[in-house]
């Protein structure tokens, strides 16, 4: 486990390493030995990655944290909330079945600390298959477009999300979100 807090360790360092570098040191027998849930996660914007573990549960709910304290909260993977990222999401819905229109609704953390509410009217659609790299297992790639942005979601037949891309405010983006070991 050494090794984990090396990879948290750096994650929380001053200046930001590049993404793909902090991720290829994850190595297959490294993350064979993994015993916890893990997530590795990028900010394109800001070009931040860190691995995250789970520090607390609630039914389908689960709160992902950084070494630093950074937050990442999610509901069945779908983001709900981040802390410690700058321009927070404060609060946020996860979206409902495939192919209806519904409206999502989020507040975030501005840069004079208000919270502005959002909403968007979003769709989600099966855009094709693919096949999840780490393990083998084959996934539906989802496509959630909300107009201002679009979200992409890899989700295998037992409702595993491996991979994700999950727009959290104006400011920060959208943050990708890999799981290592669910």
């Amino acid at each position: 486990m050494r090794w984990l807090w090396l990879v948290l360790a750096l994650a929380g360092c001053g200046t930001p390493p590049d993404p793909a570098a902090l991720r290829a040191r994850l190595t297959p027998a490294q993350i064979a030995q993994l015993r916890v849930p893990m997530i590795f996660v990028t900010a394109p914007r800001t070009g931040l990655a860190a691995s995250l573990i789970p520090v607390r549960e609630e039914g389908d709910t689960r709160v992902w944290q950084s070494r630093d304290g950074a937050q990442i909260i999610t509901r069945d993977g779908l983001i709900i909330g981040t802390r410690g990222l700058g321009f927070d999401m404060m609060s946020g819905d996860a979206p409902v079945g495939a192919g209806h229109t519904h409206t999502r609704r989020m507040t975030t953390l501005s840069g004079d600390l208000d919270t502005p509410l959002f909403r968007f009217s979003c769709r989600i659609t099966p855009t094709g298959q693919a096949v999840h790299p780490p393990n083998g297992e084959p996934v539906i790639i989802w496509t959630e477009d909300c107009g201002a942005f679009t979200n992409t979601y890899h989700r295998d037949r037992d409702g595993t999300l491996w991979w994700s891309r999950q727009w959290v405010s104006p400011e920060l983006g959208a943050l990708e979100i890999e799981v290592i070991r669910p």
